[in-house]
């Protein structure tokens, strides 16, 4: 009975040990799930605000399209005005070239 008791002592003591350190590494498992769940929660968070940062650089690039867009215009229309410019200086250079010629014709000199 003596030896009975002593071996289930021991085999007490044991499980004691065992009992111990599985609660230490159940410890350690919570504060490396609670160290992954800050992580986790921090990834979150900078994905959040990298969002945010992607939507205004999108607003960013919308507004130089139309931007853009909008000089292209400008120079399709300063283009148009050009070819009008030089349509209405050529026809002036051939109103005042007739004047030039009737003057040449009776013999004064042109005007400069």
């Amino acid at each position: 009975v003596k030896v009975l008791i002593e071996q289930s002592g021991n085999e007490v003591s044991g499980g004691t040990k065992l009992v111990a350190e599985a609660a230490q590494k159940l410890s350690s498992m919570l504060d490396a799930v609670k160290t992954n769940a800050a992580q986790m929660e921090q990834i979150a968070r900078d994905s959040r605000e990298q969002t945010g940062a992607i939507e205004e650089v999108n607003v960013a690039v919308r507004q130089m399209d139309e931007m853009t867009q909008h000089n292209a215009a400008l120079v399709e229309q300063t283009n148009a005005a050009i070819e009008q410019t030089e349509s209405q200086a050529s026809e002036l250079d051939r109103i005042v070239e007739v004047f030039t010629l009737a003057d040449r014709a009776r013999g004064k000199p042109a005007a400069a």
